[in-house]
């Protein structure tokens, strides 16, 4: 790996990892004022949207971006080229977050009746079809930035977006709502002034940046250097496959999220109960065992770039490098966070929500941490090298083994059958993980 090389993805790292720390900061304190206004019960149902929200972002805009990332770290792509591609990404994505914001608004009500299972989901499920376009403007535009090795735009991104969800969600319930019982919904509105002020940002950034370029390149004068057939061929010859991966996978996903409350009200006996226990679950001790993922995603969200760059020019010897040092970083940040959360994961859950619960979920949980974040880091190499079809079926495999425990554990013992089908399903991807990527660097 050159100096160059490595100097670029240790600043890239260090400035998202600083963005991501603050803007998780802001999302817990998020957390806390959400659980202190309106409670677990309604913290749980306005959890269950994100499913619907996850493949909507993963078709309209995931596949579009990492796509996006890779075409423009390729070193046979200049700045024109970059311009280019992303002119033709956003304006396939755009037009699909927008097909979709009409199919969600308009078929709320069956989504949220035949699907989710809570008609309490309807207004939740409606305002958040107002954020996609956003979201696909401002996912193209970070993909972009991130792909030409740019990390500080995004950075600003996430910061924004985080600061603009709270002051919103603040401002509605002591303004227009100071005189309703809080709901769920009230969130919602905050995700969408977050996606609308981070994109208008990303926007500005692009436009800043497009300007001080435009000079240069052959972009400048409105022209690209090949025809636009030959751009949307680059694309969609990477996103189709990266984005019917997405889907597959985010598919399994929520049907995970979806069948976890279900199945704690079989064995609760309780439906409000079941709820509660969810938002607890999704809303408290989740984003706790992920916090330290700031550290290992920004990581992973360079490494993307810089190992397609180096597998591009046939560089083995420092893609083995890169892979050997991010994963010793992976297992120091997990082994450090299980014995936190093994000394500290009880007076935790009660200090930051007030929940004995969550502090005993924090606890039992501990010790996924260093599996969930190694996965994720070399899921991250595995795109890189150019095997996202076995990163998807070993993804599916170990959906798979937590969607069996959720429907035969969970009903009899609980959240500790979910436990342990995450424990069981990260032990395998990650040796599957480690497996492939070992024979591919060789």
């Amino acid at each position: 790996m050159s100096a160059s090389t490595q100097k670029s993805i240790i600043k890239g790292t260090l400035i998202l990892t600083i963005a991501g720390i603050l803007s998780r900061f802001l999302g817990f304190y998020n957390r806390i004022f959400l659980t202190n206004l309106f409670g677990a019960r309604e913290l749980g149902i306005y959890q269950m949207i994100f499913p619907v929200y996850m493949v909507i972002f993963s078709f309209c805009c995931q596949g579009i971006q990492t796509a996006l990332t890779r075409q423009i770290a390729r070193p046979n792509h200049n700045i024109s080229a970059g311009f280019c591609l992303l002119k033709h990404a956003v304006r396939i994505s755009l037009f699909l977050s927008i097909l979709c914001s009409f199919v969600t608004f308009f078929l709320a009500k069956p989504i949220c009746y035949q699907l989710l299972r809570a008609t309490e989901c309807i207004p939740c499920l409606k305002i958040l079809s107002l954020a996609f376009p956003f979201v696909s403007l401002k996912g193209c535009l970070s993909g972009y930035f991130i792909g030409i090795q740019k990390s500080v735009e995004t950075a600003w991104g996430q910061l924004v977006e985080q600061i603009a969800k709270i002051g919103s969600v603040y401002l509605l319930s002591v303004t227009f709502f100071s005189m309703v019982v809080p709901k769920a919904y009230f969130a919602v509105w905050g995700i969408v002034a977050g996606e609308i002020v981070s994109c208008l940002l990303l926007l500005s950034c692009y436009l800043y940046h497009h300007k001080q370029n435009s000079k240069q390149t052959i972009a400048g004068s409105g022209h690209c250097p090949r025809s636009s057939g030959f751009y949307c061929r680059e694309l969609l010859t990477d996103a189709i496959p990266l984005t019917v991966n997405r889907l597959s996978l985010t598919g399994l996903q929520c049907l995970e999220s979806i069948l976890i409350p279900h199945m704690l009200n079989l064995y609760l006996k309780n439906g409000d109960q079941a709820l509660i226990l969810y938002g607890t679950l999704t809303g408290m001790v989740l984003p706790c065992i992920m916090f330290p993922t700031t550290l290992t995603a920004s990581l992973s969200t360079m490494l993307l770039p810089a190992i397609s760059s180096e597998h591009t020019k046939e560089h083995s010897h420092a893609i083995s490098g890169i892979i050997r040092k991010s994963i010793c970083f992976c297992l120091i940040i997990g082994i450090f966070s299980s014995l936190f959360l093994l000394f500290f994961g009880n007076w935790s859950g009660q200090f930051l929500f007030q929940s004995v619960t969550a502090g005993e979920l924090l606890f039992r949980f501990a010790l996924l941490c260093p599996f969930i974040y190694l996965s994720a880091c070399l899921a991250s190499i595995m795109n890189g090298l150019g095997l996202a079809g076995k990163n998807l079926l070993y993804s599916i495999i170990s959906i798979a083994i937590r969607i069996i425990c959720i429907l035969t554990l969970v009903p009899q013992i609980g959240l500790t059958g979910y436990m342990w089908g995450l424990m069981l399903s990260y032990l395998l991807q990650t040796g599957l993980l480690l497996i492939s990527i070992r024979h591919r660097s060789a």
